[in-house]
């Protein structure tokens, strides 16, 4: 934790500073993605999204050592150190604060992973499932299910699609009634993991919390750049991305 310190920064939700439901820069109770996302699908979204980190892409001149982490976990081959930060931050996450998380509603009865649209890999073999492994609390096999690829592969990437994936029939007791927990890497405009919880959603879950390693930002947006440049903190992995406070282990 001491070297992920050194160059991603906490989370935070602060009114008029950013989005209180995906915590990246706006001066709007809800960013725009947030707030257009809200209008269209109302709570058939996820119920809460905890981002980790800030992940700071396109920094002038060379590559932000978190950004290149956030892509170099999911390398082919992957960088094992990257992995193993970001592996080790979804640990210490569902750890330290599995409570804080867990005491807006319940524990999470399930838990599945948002899998890559791009590659064609084995569940076991999914980047975000070795991020999925490492979530402590009520992950015995008996509590994971995994999503596959729905009927709908050709839309944008940004937009939040109800069919972009499937909950298969296999997972479907793991699902209805439950309080699912989705796991992924990044949050950039939430259109996979929002995709992911309308899937769920209609497969009966009560409901989703989404736990995302990296809240994207970059530095050649004017918003994000004032922003970025107040981070000087390091990450700090006891301090809640739920409620802002520090934890005791």
């Amino acid at each position: 934790m001491e070297r992920v310190g050194g160059f991603f920064r906490n989370t935070m939700r602060e009114s008029g500073r950013t989005c209180l439901y995906c915590t990246g820069p706006s001066t709007t109770e809800l960013c725009h993605k947030c707030s257009s996302h809200r209008a269209q699908f109302g709570d058939q979204l996820a119920d809460l999204v905890v981002p980790l980190t800030y992940a700071q892409g396109n920094q002038p001149r060379t590559q932000h050592q978190s950004a290149y982490t956030a892509y170099a976990y999911k390398n082919t081959p992957p960088a094992a150190t990257c992995v193993e930060d970001m592996q080790l931050m979804v640990n210490a996450a569902t750890s330290i604060h599995g409570g804080c998380i867990a005491a807006v509603d319940s524990w999470w009865d399930s838990i599945t992973f948002v899998p890559s649209t791009k590659r064609d890999l084995p569940p076991r073999e999914q980047p975000t499932a070795g991020l999925a492994r490492l979530v402590q609390w009520n992950n015995g096999a008996e509590h994971r299910l995994v999503l596959e690829k729905g009927a709908n592969q050709d839309g944008h990437p940004r937009d939040v699609l109800a069919d972009r994936f499937a909950v298969p029939a296999e997972y479907v007791d793991r699902v209805a009634g439950k309080h699912i927990l989705v796991v992924d890497d990044t949050w950039t405009s939430g259109a996979k993991m929002q995709s992911a919880a309308l899937t769920l959603k209609a497969a009966g879950a009560r409901r989703v919390t989404a736990l995302c390693v990296t809240r994207w930002t970059k530095w050649d947006w004017p918003e994000h750049e004032a922003f970025l440049k107040t981070l000087t903190t390091p990450y700090d992995p006891l301090n809640c991305p739920v409620h802002g406070g520090l934890c005791t282990p």
